[in-house]
């Protein structure tokens, strides 16, 4: 018998390495943080926006979303609005994962967010089967009329209209 061609019993295996084989303690996941969100989320569109001493968005700024998602033929209980100020990098990636198929930032960079792609303001940008679009804040946006326009000949393309 060489070297290479050793067979030990399994119940001598099983006595030698008694503590290390077999893990007998069960240890459960990490548990994943479900991030609170404004709206409903029913067609899976997010919009992370980030303010860091309010739960979501000024009501100013919420007025000109809600416009625009009319304009989209959407409404509150299609999208989830989630401010990215309140949000963990990995929560938020696990919330886009599991939640999102369209996922819009206002005031955002892509890779504030942790995504590993970075790409220009209002451009439609395909990744892992989800569609991403950036743009500036709403507060910029609703004050100026070229933003505005960029902002919806994307959504134009985005939902189709």
């Amino acid at each position: 018998m060489s070297l290479n061609n050793i067979q030990l019993k399994s119940s001598l295996l099983a006595d030698l390495y008694k503590d290390s084989l077999i893990e007998t303690s069960v240890t459960s996941a990490p548990e994943v943080k479900q991030l609170k969100y404004l709206g409903n989320n029913q067609k899976n569109i997010l919009i992370i926006v980030s303010h860091q001493t309010l739960p979501f968005l000024p009501d100013e700024e919420l007025s000109f979303l809600t416009n625009i998602l009319a304009a989209c033929k959407l409404s509150m209980a299609d999208i989830g609005i989630i401010n990215n100020y309140k949000a963990e990098p990995t929560d938020l990636l696990n919330m886009i994962q599991s939640e999102a198929r369209n996922v819009l930032l206002f005031g955002i960079e892509p890779l504030e967010i942790g995504l590993p792609i970075n790409f220009p303001p209002f451009q439609l940008q395909p990744f892992n089967n989800r569609t991403y679009l950036h743009a500036p804040a709403l507060s910029q946006i609703e004050n100026d009329k070229a933003l505005k326009g960029r902002l919806w000949s994307s959504l134009k393309v985005l939902f189709g209209i």
